[in-house]
């Protein structure tokens, strides 16, 4: 995502007023939940509890990746959902050209997490430069990898081009209601609908990039200097994924952290919706988990 934003600072004082290798099939892990615990989240469920899928392995690094959901057994309802990292997926990562984006590495869902969450599939995007973008359009240069976990799917995803300058971008700036635009700065402001509140955009190409959508940051800026920071995608008037971008430095630092974002008001598709990402350390493993938790289920509300 490079060049996400370059804002002035009035911004700033405007947003307080907004408070490869793979399995052939997934796997299915059922109780094995002494391998899944985190001392932060999931350590007050018991393995009889939960039930743990996972998706296939992916190479990453001098290792690899995968994704795994967490699903009630008293509910059937989803606890977790989210990527599990080795700590030899941390190490060993490309050093790619600079200003070029990296690709997506792709992170299959098990079918458990795609009938009981909005999302289709994980993109997983190592940035070794990092990318312009903030107010200041440096904060995101320290290397940092971009997790989407997208509500399209991968061939959905695909099919959005890159910027053009033609008609088919009007769909990059066709947002879900309700946003206000400003010309001073000028930005657009979510203000709630079907639009989580207090996050902004700058206009036309600001923020496109092919095979993602249009990027959204929270404000006010509190997240900086940055280490982490959730932000939201939209493509053709619907969000397109949620995206918990986090530094290196910070995965590698034995991380414990859960926070919730800012929400929607209305839901286009009903459904279970988490409210907060969490990064943590599993203790018993090593690995590194980046996951969104706390699901509510939300009714549709067309517009």
């Amino acid at each position: 995502m490079e060049n996400l934003f370059t804002l002035p600072k009035k911004i700033i004082v405007l947003g307080s007023l907004f408070f490869l290798f793979s399995c052939s099939q997934d796997e299915i892990i059922y109780t094995d939940l002494e391998q899944n615990v985190s001392s932060s989240l999931t350590a007050k469920w018991s393995a009889d509890k939960l039930n743990v899928f996972k998706g296939p392995k992916v190479a990453i690094g001098n290792d690899s990746a995968r994704s795994w959901i967490s699903v009630r057994k008293d509910t059937g309802l989803p606890y977790e959902i989210g990527i599990e990292m080795t700590p030899g997926a941390l190490t060993g990562l490309p050093d790619d050209t600079p200003g070029i984006e990296g690709p997506t590495i792709v992170l299959p869902l098990h079918i458990k997490a795609k009938q009981l969450t909005p999302f289709k599939h994980i993109g997983l995007n190592w940035q070794n430069h990092g990318h312009g973008g903030g107010p200041t359009n440096t904060e995101f240069n320290s290397p940092h990898f971009d997790f989407h976990f997208y509500t399209i799917s991968n061939e959905e995803r695909l099919a959005i081009p890159d910027w053009c300058s033609c008609p088919a971008d009007a769909a990059f700036n066709i947002y879900p209601p309700t946003t206000m635009t400003t010309t001073n700065p000028p930005i657009t402001i979510t203000t709630g609908g079907y639009m989580p509140l207090g996050y902004v955009t700058p206009p036309g190409q600001g923020a496109v990039y092919g095979q993602m959508g249009k990027h959204w940051l929270p404000i006010p800026f509190n997240y900086l200097p940055f280490s982490k920071v959730m932000v939201y995608g939209t493509y053709n008037g619907k969000i397109v994924f949620v995206e918990p971008m986090v530094t290196l430095e910070y995965l590698s630092a034995n991380p414990d952290f859960s926070a919730a974002y800012s929400q929607p008001e209305l839901f286009k598709k009903a459904g279970n919706y988490p409210k907060k990402y969490n990064i943590y350390r599993d203790a018993k493993t090593g690995n590194t988990k980046i996951t969104l938790s706390d699901f509510v289920h939300r009714v549709a509300t067309p517009n």
